[in-house]
């Protein structure tokens, strides 16, 4: 049984890649801040849940440990875990929020991938880091200046992953759009969206699945970012 390693694995869309690739036959680390009770939900053999401080190297080093006691190889490790929120909500605190978004989108990836790339080294059938971006790391929307400015980073890393990993591990990015509205977005929220997105519909999680499918089976892919955002990237001005 093949193993995939998800971060920040508890809600949204890391919940629904857990509860996926469950489906689909593999086992499954969920790494994860707070478990929660839909994850819990989802508790059996093929699922091990890690609770672990993202910003915390001891708490990381130990979920490490954990995560290579149990496995002695990794098919696929998904950088999910984000933090999203506005600069001005943190005026009072940008500093402490600012290393807290360094800390979730680029030192968390990069312990995983130097931790754990042995596990995911194979010349003959290459295990496959995604890291999951964002097109405003291309276009930064000012409103979320700092969190844009670390997944512009996380791009970066990417890149350099890629040729450092290769041929023995295949790293790639997904820069997704808008996939599913949060409760508390108005009907206007959502018009503005769409005013900018080429493809006017609430896509729900699942074309993120199909892209990591993609990535996973094709095996002439690394070192790129696929788009999956329904053409927001340049409906947006």
């Amino acid at each position: 049984m093949q193993t995939v390693l998800i971060t920040g694995a508890s809600r949204r869309l890391g919940l629904f890649l857990t509860r996926a690739f469950l489906d689909d036959g593999f086992r499954v680390i969920a790494l994860t801040r707070s478990p929660g009770t839909e994850l819990n939900a989802l508790a059996c053999d093929s699922l091990q849940i890690i609770e672990t401080d993202y910003g915390c190297q001891a708490s990381l080093q130990s979920a490490v440990e954990h995560i290579r006691q149990s496995s002695s190889s990794l098919r696929l490790l998904v950088h999910n875990a984000s933090l999203f929120e506005k600069d001005a909500v943190h005026a009072d605190d940008l500093y402490r929020f600012y290393d807290a978004l360094y800390a979730v989108h680029m030192k968390l990836p990069a312990f995983l991938n130097e931790s754990l790339g042995d596990l995911l080294h194979c010349e003959e059938d290459p295990g496959c880091i995604v890291h999951m971006t964002d097109i405003y790391a291309e276009n930064p929307n000012p409103a979320f200046g700092l969190y844009c400015s670390t997944k512009a980073g996380l791009e970066n890393l990417n890149k350099t992953y890629a040729k450092k990993y290769a041929p023995g591990i295949r790293v790639n990015a997904i820069a997704p759009g808008p996939l599913m509205f949060l409760p508390d977005h108005s009907a206007e929220d959502k018009a503005a969206v769409f005013s900018e997105t080429l493809i006017k519909v609430e896509s729900g999680f699942h074309p993120i699945l199909q892209g990591i499918r993609f990535i996973l089976d094709n095996r002439f892919i690394t070192g790129t970012t696929l788009k999956i955002d329904g053409g927001r990237s340049i409906g947006k001005l």
